[in-house]
């Protein structure tokens, strides 16, 4: 059973934000919460928990993504493996809190880097007003108790497909809060974007939906092992794996 101790705390206007350890990996978490986002120390550019592994699954069906939106920036995890995923991609990541934003950059190995662009401020309020437009749009967005209830608002599906190029491709991170349904609508998702969903539940029970505006979902996304195989090895993770438990929404 690991061991978990605290090496780092901050507070601001939204509560405590905690680092903690268990030797091998850093975690960052909120108040009470659960573990936000995570780091393995000797190797601080992988991905830690499969739920962001399985959002790099968005990079096979967006192959020629050249920016990215990420409302919730966490502790930076996707935003490190899509600098390394391209030396070409541009991010812009919303973080809600700067103390998250400067944990991230001391503790998590964030790197300051011109083609990350960090702005703090409501998620929310930037998806409604910003006129920036990008070829992949992250959302991963919860409180403590989970999913943000904003979220699974039809208006916020709406302010994402504008958001998104001609091609693009949004990528959900959800969660059923142990209630055995989650609290979004997919059937409206799916009617703006035209288009079928693909998910993938974790081992941690998240649901990463994938929908894009340029692409139908494809029932045997298996043709893509290929491009899943040159991916993964380059993230060192397993997309190969992953994209097998990928399905079509029924």
């Amino acid at each position: 059973m690991n061991h978990f101790f605290e090496i780092f705390r901050a507070t601001d206007e939204w509560g405590k934000v905690h680092v903690m350890s268990d030797s091998d990996n850093y975690y960052l978490t909120f108040g009470a919460g659960g573990q936000q986002s995570g780091m393995q120390i000797n190797q601080p550019d992988r991905l830690l928990f499969q739920y962001t592994q399985a959002m790099m699954l968005s990079l096979l069906f967006t192959p020629k993504a050249e920016s990215a939106i990420l409302l919730g920036l966490g502790a930076g995890s996707i935003a490190k493996s899509l600098l390394l995923s391209d030396e070409n991609i541009t991010i812009t990541g919303v973080e809600l809190r700067q103390s998250v934003k400067e944990i991230a950059h001391q503790w998590f190995d964030l790197p300051k880097s011109e083609r990350l662009q960090i702005e703090i401020g409501d998620a929310f309020a930037f998806i409604k007003h910003t006129q920036q437009r990008c070829d992949l749009l992250f959302v991963d967005l919860y409180l403590d108790n989970g999913v943000q209830d904003s979220l699974a608002s039809r208006k916020f599906i709406s302010q994402c497909y504008k958001a998104l190029n001609a091609d693009g491709t949004l990528i959900l991170n959800l969660w059923d809060e142990g209630k055995g349904y989650l609290p979004f609508d997919l059937d409206f998702l799916e009617q703006t974007f035209t288009s079928q969903s693909l998910q993938v539940v974790t081992d941690e029970g998240n649901i990463i939906v994938i929908i894009g505006k340029d692409f139908q979902a494809d029932p045997h996304p298996r043709r893509l092992q290929g491009d899943a195989k040159k991916l993964g090895a380059k993230l060192d993770i397993p997309l190969q794996r992953l994209l097998n438990q990928l399905q079509v929404r029924n």
